[in-house]
């Protein structure tokens, strides 16, 4: 048995201990394999001490410490005071029950101190999942399908178009002889924390961001191939120089024949379309723009046209990646994204900061961490409450 134990024990008798000592002292004792020193203690201490008479009544000392420890913790006490009862000196039984019954007390506030302050962690520290494969799919009847839920397969019939859902968790629109001049319409929809592939009757793939829509067609027919979005898709559209594609987004139009295009159409935020390659014509009331791979297209609103520069498509892109890439991005844009994925609302406390990232988070961590990251640059604090985050300037 380590003098530091001895040291400890005392200080705790003689209620001299700091609240490091105490925890120290309680993580010692309530390790069965320490029993054995504890009755040894025990017994040192109170040699130095006189007790004369038994300070409690008969079968007040067990009461008294099942009252204060439960049973499941006064049964395994109860294992170091029975020794002392058949081996032990009145006064020396009298003296160790009187310890074990403040020892106990001591060990009970401890645990029932250590629960609280677990409990309150979890209060003040919740965490919040990641988003993940998630859709609505709108049939043309009206009938909603949560895709998330569904299971893999033939989900339903859509005129001449089968839908199915792959191993992958895509939905693919199978087409095989869908009668002419039949329109069905059927729309995907991603929550906040969700996003899904889907792979369109002519093979285009369509990867839709959190908190995105898109309408189409069960089957392409006529001139042109309509769909229309809202939020943010990325498209690798199949070729097809007699049927043009077309994505109608708010008051804007791209056209293309076959090519990968991001377009970002979220209501906050002017809509933007990036092209990685081929060639897209965009088009805004009288506007018309032309796109070369690398270029990205914003409609500017008060000038009635369209400014036009260069970018990173790895950046633009890398939402359907797995990632998010912050490249000295405002904190507010920052915190619609972040929220948009972990389904959260944020909320500034005090001054607000003004603060730019630069940086890359991967999308499939706990918000935690993601937040973690960001603090570690410095001048802010995230506080994860039970819906929502609080902002704070360092």
């Amino acid at each position: 048995m380590s003098e530091r134990i001895a040291y400890l024990f005392q200080q705790y008798f003689n209620k001299t201990e700091t609240p490091a000592e105490r925890d120290e002292l309680m993580q010692f004792i309530i390790k069965s394999e320490s029993e054995t020193s504890v009755q040894r203690l025990m017994e040192e201490v109170f040699k130095s001490n006189q007790f004369e008479e038994d300070p409690f009544p008969a079968g007040a000392r067990d009461r008294m410490l099942g009252a204060a420890l439960g049973e499941s913790v006064s049964d395994h006490l109860d294992e170091k005071i029975i020794p002392l009862r058949k081996q032990a000196s009145k006064f020396i039984y009298i003296a160790a029950a009187v310890l074990v019954l403040a020892l106990s007390f001591g060990i009970y506030r401890y645990r029932l101190q250590k629960s609280n302050e677990t409990l309150a962690a979890g209060k003040l520290h919740h965490d919040v999942n990641p988003g993940g494969n998630k859709a609505i799919l709108t049939l043309a009847n009206g009938e909603k399908i949560e895709l998330n839920d569904a299971k893999n397969g033939k989900l339903v019939q859509q005129g001449g178009t089968a839908v199915v859902k792959l191993a992958n968790g895509s939905v693919a629109y199978v087409a095989g002889g869908q009668a002419a001049g039949t329109s069905l319409m059927n729309t995907m929809a991603t929550p906040r924390g969700g996003q899904y592939r889907l792979q369109l009757p002519d093979g285009t793939v369509v990867m839709l961001n959190a908190e995105s829509s898109i309408s189409y067609p069960t089957a392409f027919s006529g001139k042109t191939r309509n769909v229309s979005i809202t939020g943010e898709a990325y498209f690798e559209v199949a070729k097809n120089k007699k049927m043009p594609f077309i994505v109608s987004f708010g008051n804007q139009k791209v056209e293309v024949l076959g090519t990968h295009f991001d377009i970002r159409a979220y209501s906050e935020q002017p809509g933007k379309t990036t092209l990685l390659e081929g060639s897209v014509k965009i088009s805004s009331q009288n506007q018309k723009q032309l796109l070369v791979p690398g270029q990205q297209a914003v409609y500017n609103i008060g000038a009635k046209k369209f400014e036009i520069k260069t970018v990173d498509t790895d950046d633009v892109v890398a939402w359907k990646n797995g990632l998010f890439l912050f490249d000295n991005t405002e904190l507010d844009q920052v915190m619609s994204e972040l929220g948009r994925w972990y389904d959260v609302k944020f909320e500034y406390q005090g001054i607000k900061p003004q603060l730019n990232f630069t940086g890359l988070v991967k999308k499939n961590i706990p918000l935690s961490k993601a937040l973690k990251i960001l603090e570690t640059t410095g001048g802010i604090k995230f506080t994860i409450a039970a819906d929502k985050v609080i902002i704070e300037k360092k």
